[in-house]
């Protein structure tokens, strides 16, 4: 797989020395105004905050009082930090760093309002790059490359205690791993105030596949719970967005937008103790497979003094899939509905 992130790379490289010869614009920390992120992707490096209701799960709930739905926050800092930006009339190329930092904290929980997981991710190096296509019904096609993606995960240390106090065995797996992401766009709408739909096909790849996306140190798992190893090393996605300013749905304020991000996710393959009915604690087993995580997105991007589109829109949210946060991705189930207000930094 290295090599092909070598050749993926160079390929980069050779367009964009290609397309200096007509250049026609170019600049330094530009922000860049295509291929840009679908809203409904979970790693999008754009900030985000959510709150919403969710299934409760006895592996994150420390109250251990409680059950059926209850509110939750997921709150995302990112942004796109530009390097380069340059283009010519059929040609757009950027280099850009992604990073964003996330927290998922459950803020109704009676003792306290604990922090039940963070997520840092950050890549190396970012590429994008569009073809524009005259006299074809496809406006554009183009690429985004990312070399080297890392992301680690943290529990949070209210809920490791808590578990400790109530008696039930608790793990904590060092959830760290680096990828290479390769993802094909058709249609960008280019940031702009028109009716479009735009698709994308990509996959993040794993590149250590022996390492896998987690490790667990002796000191800090039971004895009891066996950590296999992961042996999936491939999450492919599917997106699709929909915008249209002249929509019933839009008005001379705000654009209707459509997102929808299918990601086939990797769930982690241990298991976990928890409470029963009887209040025994029981261990549950869950074995790693490929699932299939849907997140929807529909709501409004607002438009600014200039009626061009603004950084912030409001948006509401359906998961379906398994969880998305940290450890937690080996629970397979965690439905969440919310309201989303998202800013493009």
């Amino acid at each position: 797989m290295n090599k092909i992130t070598l050749i993926v790379l160079l390929a980069f490289i050779g367009i964009g020395l290609q397309a200096q010869d007509t250049l026609i614009a170019k600049s330094f920390f530009k922000k860049r105004d295509f291929g840009q992120y679908f809203y409904s992707d979970r790693y999008a490096p754009i900030t985000n905050v959510g709150i919403g209701a969710m299934a409760l799960f006895d592996t994150y709930d420390i109250g251990l009082e409680r059950n059926g739905v209850v509110p939750v926050a997921e709150p995302i800092l990112g942004a796109q930090l530009p390097i380069y930006y340059f283009k010519d009339e059929s040609k757009r190329w950027s280099l850009s760093i992604p990073i964003s930092f996330s927290v998922w904290f459950d803020f109704t929980e009676e003792r306290t309002s604990p922090i039940l997981n963070t997520d840092y991710r950050f890549a190396l190096l970012e590429l994008n790059y569009t073809q524009i296509l005259e006299d074809s019904k496809i406006n554009n096609i183009g690429l985004r490359f990312i070399p080297f993606f890392h992301e680690s995960t943290h529990i949070g240390d209210e809920l490791i205690i808590s578990k400790i106090r109530d008696s039930i065995p608790v793990s904590r797996i060092n959830v760290s791993y680096e990828t290479f992401e390769l993802a094909f766009i058709i249609n960008d709408a280019f940031g702009q105030k028109v009716k479009n739909h735009s698709a994308r096909l990509g996959a993040k790849f794993l590149w250590n596949p022996q390492k896998g996306y987690y490790t667990a140190d002796s000191l800090e798992i039971s004895k009891s719970i066996e950590i296999p190893s992961s042996s999936r090393w491939i999450e492919p996605y599917l997106q699709y967005q929909y915008q249209n300013p002249d929509s019933w749905l839009s008005n001379n304020k705000m654009m209707f937008i459509f997102s929808q991000d299918f990601y086939l996710r990797v769930r982690y393959g241990y298991g976990s103790y928890f409470t029963n009915e009887s209040e025994e604690v029981v261990f549950r087993e869950i074995g790693e497979a490929y699932q299939l995580c849907s997140t929807t997105m529909l709501g409004w991007k607002f438009y600014n003094y200039k009626k061009e589109l603004s950084n912030s829109g409001v948006f509401f949210k359906i998961y379906i899939g398994l969880n998305p946060h940290g450890q937690f991705r080996n629970i397979p189930k965690y439905p969440w509905v919310g309201l989303n207000w998202v800013y493009d930094i």
